[in-house]
């Protein structure tokens, strides 16, 4: 993994991306996708992403109600990317979180089938990720980031995680090395 990553070398020897990524209190994949979106101007939105993908997930469904939260959490969904969806769902709740009371929010949280404790683990880490990566030295991008830059950074940490779907009805995929999942 770590050779995948370019944190350490084909002699096993760490690289200087290796090294500043063990600085980072995130699985090694998370932090590779953090330092890419540093150097792509959309470090903003994968410190999101990366903090989403670092907790358990904030969306509940309980099984007595699946349909009202797939309909409550459609409004955040993007067609193209689930990290985009993750991106609209922490808008939304930072929208809210600045204008309402705790116990507002919270109750914001419910109506829409979120748990306000993993929302607000998740901002916790969002967070100490951003405090992060500033203490390292990078900033967040001014702009928003474009489609492709999130992804292509978030593809760094996920390289053994990309596969060619196969043809028909099967949801096969192959991925590096032959692997089939």
């Amino acid at each position: 993994l770590l050779e995948e990553l370019a944190a350490v070398d084909r002699q096993r020897k760490v690289t200087r991306l290796g090294r500043t990524l063990a600085r980072l209190p995130v699985d090694p994949r998370i932090g590779r996708m953090l330092l890419a979106a540093a150097h792509s101007a959309c470090l903003s939105e994968v410190v999101v992403v990366a903090a989403a993908l670092s907790i358990q997930d904030p969306r509940d469904r309980p099984v007595d109600k699946r349909q009202e939260a797939d309909e409550a959490h459609a409004q955040f969904a993007d067609e193209r990317s689930d990290f985009v969806g993750l991106l609209n769902l922490w808008k939304f709740l930072e929208e809210n979180r600045r204008h309402l009371t705790r116990r507002k929010f919270e109750r914001l949280c419910r109506q829409h089938f979120l748990s306000a404790t993993r929302v607000r683990e998740w901002h916790d880490v969002v967070v100490q990720l951003r405090l992060q990566m500033h203490e390292l030295g990078y900033r967040d991008n001014e702009t928003p980031a474009d489609y492709a830059s999130l992804h292509r950074a978030l593809l760094s940490g996920l390289l053994s995680h990309i596969g060619l779907r196969g043809q028909g009805k099967e949801r096969d995929y192959l991925g590096a090395r032959n692997r089939r999942f």
